[in-house]
């Protein structure tokens, strides 16, 4: 790795670097439009991973009450197994010490990210049939509780 890796909250400077990183990493990621509607929304809490000037991960939650929702997280192809993924969730609990429950859903083949859940704390809290397409997949509903 070239340059330190660095993570900064999502701003007007760079929503676009989010929308990119959605859509060339995610087969169903939010349009540029919606990360720019989300710096409106107070519960909102997206981070941006930069090596150098690089944007090469995110990770988007919601916060609300004493609870994170992950919306969508993604690491880009030539950085990923780097550890970029949980300093993004490393990120997200410091910045919300509070947060009683995270949530997130991921797609049953994706061992990897299954695999960095479960050392994060997570654990499977139930089956979405059907939650995905392109192709047609069952989500995992995954939680970690504080504590």
């Amino acid at each position: 790795m070239r340059d330190e890796l660095r993570i900064v909250p999502m701003d007007e400077t760079n929503y676009t670097d989010a929308a990119r990183l959605a859509r060339e990493n995610l087969r169903e990621g939010w349009s540029e439009k919606t990360y720019e509607e989300q710096l409106k929304n107070p519960s909102d809490r997206t981070y941006i991973a930069y090596f150098g000037e690089q944007a090469c991960g995110f990770l988007s939650a919601w916060y609300v009450l004493d609870e994170i929702e992950i919306n969508n997280v993604a690491v880009e192809k030539d950085f990923r197994r780097l550890g970029i993924g949980r300093k993004l969730f490393e990120r997200l609990f410091e910045d919300l010490p509070e947060a009683e429950r995270t949530v997130l859903e991921v797609r049953e083949s994706n061992a990897a990210a299954i695999g960095l859940y479960k050392s994060l704390g997570f654990v499977q809290a139930g089956i979405r049939k059907d939650l995905y397409s392109h192709p047609d997949e069952n989500g995992l509903v995954m939680i970690r509780e504080k504590g």
